[in-house]
């Protein structure tokens, strides 16, 4: 028996245990086209779970009006359960679910994203290590059970159970089916193991690149002629879709879905006063199926019945002191976020006060062209010949003044950039080119050069001051002086 999703394709038979995903922007129809898939299954006699965040895949069990019964799905959780969901008892419905053989849909739609996350981790590592039969298993909003960027343990653990799943399920006659709106999200590791597409209404440009990774491992079109079918994406209608299946039975189809036999349970509708009309399929007979492998499932009690009254004494008491540890470990936890708050705290206020100074000392430098040196140098007249102004013998030592005296000799470059810094023009910061061009005023040849090497000189002898946010401005250095020139 095929399965019918549309009228212009059928899925072979066993598409149940092939990994599908179906993939569109929020609103282009992914969970109603994949319901299709699901009610084929339904009727095809392949049992199916659905991993449901959303709370809406009780529908199966309504037709699509609402006012008949649909298929016999056992729901767990949320606001239609027939049974209750139990976070610690995961794994124990994974087993019976197996067991007794039926279809089911646990709602996580009321639970928090941990604990959903814990729940999911627990059922799919059971269901896989059990299963043998052909089930196939539909994971709706799936980045949210595998993320590409897995956040915290929680994330990891649960990541790890689906990739396990979707990678080695076909060994155990387990199919998959991968829906999310958010391709981009999804990790990649997973959706590459993909062997069906189902491509609705695709427009952000990250989620065509997600798409475009499975794509070119699969197609030898060229670039150009793919690039043209990204584009496409973005004209599907709701409900319309690329099919790809590149091994053999070999699918490559553009196709309309059909319209859904069971209730496709909108916002909008269980808002309307219709709502309380909706007539639900009764399975009771496989919700007593499932109890009766689910209560006899193992207890502490049962666990207990076959140890000595000394050995069951003995594991009581372990029981008893690993709860007192895990009570110490959960208050020490506290105590370390409570600490790890207050230094982070403590951080951002020290780093505020960092920032502060910052700006103060940039602003600082930015009035001041530079700091007064701890050691002082003076340039005063000598006997030596050491040129450097107008008087023939000067030199710089070290005194304990801060002025700096310095005589002309306007012969050098040197001796042209502290003429004209004598002439107030560089009392501020000014850039090469402007010291260069006050040189050039006083009708002396200067190039960028010589006058970037007179600069430099200056500044190691402490006479002209560079710019410490700004290397390429300066200007004449606090204290120094300038005598008055010798007549030769």
């Amino acid at each position: 028996m095929s399965l019918r999703i549309s009228d212009e394709l059928s899925l072979p038979r066993e598409a149940a245990t092939w990994v599908i995903s179906y993939l569109a922007k929020r609103g282009a129809g992914k969970t109603y086209c994949s319901s299709d898939q699901a009610e084929e299954m339904l009727k095809a006699g392949t049992p199916i779970v659905v991993v449901d965040g959303m709370g809406i895949w009780w529908g199966l069990r309504v037709s699509s009006d609402g006012l008949h019964e649909g298929l016999p799905v056992v729901v767990f959780g949320g606001e239609h359960a027939d049974l209750p969901l139990v976070p610690e008892k995961a794994a124990e419905m994974a087993r019976a679910i197996v067991e007794s053989n039926i279809s089911c849909v646990l709602d996580l739609s009321v639970f928090a994203k941990h604990t959903a996350r814990k729940i999911v981790s627990a059922f799919l590592n059971e269901l896989y290590r059990l299963n043998r039969v052909e089930r196939h298993v539909f994971i709706e909003e799936s980045d949210l059970w595998a993320p590409q960027r897995p956040i915290g343990n929680e994330e990891t653990l649960c990541l790890s159970a689906v990739d396990n799943f979707v990678r080695r399920g076909g060994n155990h006659n387990l199919g998959c089916t991968l829906i999310t709106q958010r391709s981009a999200v999804l990790n990649k590791d997973i959706l590459t193991q993909s062997d069906c597409l189902v491509v609705l209404r695709t427009l952000a440009p990250q989620d065509k690149k997600a798409i475009q990774a499975w794509v070119e491992e699969q197609t030898d079109e060229s670039k150009e002629e793919l690039k043209k079918w990204y584009d496409s994406l973005k004209e599907l209608e709701n409900g319309q879709a690329w099919v790809w299946h590149p091994e053999k039975p070999a699918i490559f189809a553009k196709v309309k879905f059909r319209k859904r036999e069971t209730f496709h349970a909108t916002r909008e509708f269980i808002r309307s006063p219709k709502a309380a009309k909706i007539v639900l399929m009764s399975v009771n007979e496989f919700v007593e199926r499932f109890k009766k492998v689910f209560d006899s499932a193992v207890t502490p009690e049962t666990v207990g019945s076959h140890l000595t009254a000394s050995e069951l004494a003995k594991a009581r008491e372990r029981i008893k002191n690993l709860e007192e540890k895990l009570v110490n470990a959960e208050q020490t936890m506290k105590l370390a976020e409570n600490e790890a708050i207050a230094k982070s705290q403590e951080i951002e206020r020290l780093n505020g006060q960092l920032k502060a100074f910052t700006k103060l000392k940039e602003a600082l430098e930015e009035l001041l062209p530079t700091a007064v040196p701890t050691t002082v140098h003076t340039v005063v007249p000598t006997e030596q010949n050491h040129a450097v102004g107008l008087q023939k013998s000067i030199v710089i030592v070290d005194v304990s003044a801060a002025e700096k005296l310095v005589t002309l000799n306007t012969d050098t470059m040197r001796g042209k950039i502290l003429a004209v810094a004598k002439k107030g023009k560089l009392d501020t910061w000014r850039q090469l080119g402007e010291i260069v061009k006050a040189i050039e005023e006083e009708h002396w040849n200067a190039s960028p050069q010589e006058v970037n090497n007179a600069l430099n000189d200056l500044a190691k002898e402490e006479l002209i001051a560079k710019k410490h946010t700004d290397r390429n401005y300066y200007c004449l250095a606090q204290g120094v002086k300038f005598a008055k020139e010798a007549k030769s």
